[in-house]
């Protein structure tokens, strides 16, 4: 029976055994540059295809063309409860949502998204900070990470997250900085420690205690291996303003970057953005306009360019009072009204309106575009996401039971 069921097998896939005899790094090369759907659709062809889908020499040399060909949007609503959704960005009209299966649903129900890495998603606990997840939604692998063991005398207050890639030491990590309860003060906390998880490595490292009061609890871009935040606003001499802090993933110190010579950083309406590489300042101003900063070389001060003003513009969805419920969100994107979310090939930004609508913007002509997705909800964050056959399993060790 077996032997029938493999000339079967072979039968019905003609040209699989001879494309399968070409030498490995040609074989290799052409399966990277295919979608990651039609790869992940082909795992059940053979025994071959499928141990060479899960090979990770494949999915790093997939990883390397999926910025420019996997480009996805990752939809989080929490309303009615927590769910995933992606969409591919170049994909023709009309885009179709694609709900995720979530393996951690049984025991994570309600959660936060802390960002997305090489098609990896961090996600924590909606109602604890703790445990933290890796996802990747393609592989539908998923791990559970180890606990912080935070100051057992002290309570916590609030917690801020980062997560990241170093290439030269190929190296994921994830940050979690607690804030422990001072006095009356039970909003932003003080004494704030910092812990460091290297990926297949079994328990958290304390750092030490920082001195930077950051604002929102994620990390909001990542440049030259380094997470960048904003602090809370800080006043000198009757001048208010926000602090650009960032955190160097090999070193693991934290670090003040210069900042723009905008003036706008103590506005409420602001945020990072990485855009064409570089570290970004966006600055929405009163009259509704937003200011596009450019750190052209990083860490250098001189170096800031305001590179262009997206106008005002109020997206046609912005304008229907069909808003659901929404709990208090933790991650400080609730009622934020512009968000840059990247570029695009062509030039063009992709860009997020009061957690409702998706506009791209064209720089040159100053036009913008609502675009349309099939299933969209209500109300989501909207995160930029590469799908990668970068296994979970491997990178983090086995999968969570």
């Amino acid at each position: 029976m077996a032997s029938n069921s493999g000339k079967e097998e072979t039968s019905r896939n003609p040209g699989s055994e001879s494309f399968e005899k070409l030498p490995q790094e040609i074989y290799f090369d052409i399966l990277s540059r295919q979608p990651i759907v039609s790869l992940l659709e082909c795992k059940p062809v053979s025994r071959h295809w499928y141990t060479s889908v899960r090979n990770p020499l494949l999915a790093n040399m997939h990883l390397n063309r999926a910025a420019e060909q996997n480009l996805c949007l990752l939809f989080f609503s929490d309303w009615p409860r927590s769910k995933l959704e992606l969409v591919q960005v170049e994909h023709p009209e009309p885009r179709k949502l694609k709900t995720l299966k979530t393996p951690f649903e049984s025991v994570l129900s309600e959660f936060e998204v802390v960002g997305s890495c090489n098609g990896l998603i961090c996600l924590y606990d909606y109602f604890s900070d703790d445990p933290l997840y890796i996802y990747n939604p393609f592989t539908i692998e998923c791990r559970e990470l180890p606990r912080v063991e935070a100051s057992p005398h002290s309570v916590i207050c609030r917690v801020v997250f980062g997560f990241g890639f170093h290439p030269k030491m190929e190296e994921y990590k994830v940050i979690k900085i607690v804030y422990y309860k001072q006095g009356n003060n039970d909003f932003s906390g003080g004494a704030p420690e910092a812990f460091v998880l290297t990926a297949n490595t079994p328990t958290w490292r304390n750092i030490g205690k920082i001195g930077y009061d950051l604002n929102g609890p994620t990390s909001e871009a990542l440049v030259n291996e380094k997470l960048h935040w904003l602090t809370f606003c800080l006043v000198h001499e009757e001048v208010k303003y926000r602090e650009i802090v960032s955190f160097d993933l090999e070193t693991e110190q934290f670090q003040d970057v210069p900042r723009p010579g905008c003036g706008g950083l103590d506005q409420i309406n602001y945020h990072l953005v990485t855009l064409r590489g570089c570290l970004s300042a966006i600055v929405s101003c009163n009259e509704g306009s937003n200011e596009i900063w450019m750190m052209k070389i990083y860490n250098v001060k001189a170096s800031w360019r305001k590179e262009m003003i997206v106008r005002n513009y109020v997206p046609q969805g912005l304008r229907l009072n069909t808003v659901p419920p929404a709990r208090r969100r933790k991650n400080g994107y609730q009622g934020r009204r512009f968000r840059v979310l990247c570029d695009l090939k062509n030039g063009e930004l992709l860009l997020l309106y009061g957690c409702r609508c998706i506009v791209s913007y064209n720089p040159e002509t100053g036009e913008f575009k609502e675009l349309n997705f099939q299933g969209l909800p209500l109300e989501f964050l909207a995160f930029v996401h590469s799908g990668s056959l970068i296994s979970v399993n491997t990178v983090f060790g086995m999968e969570m039971e």
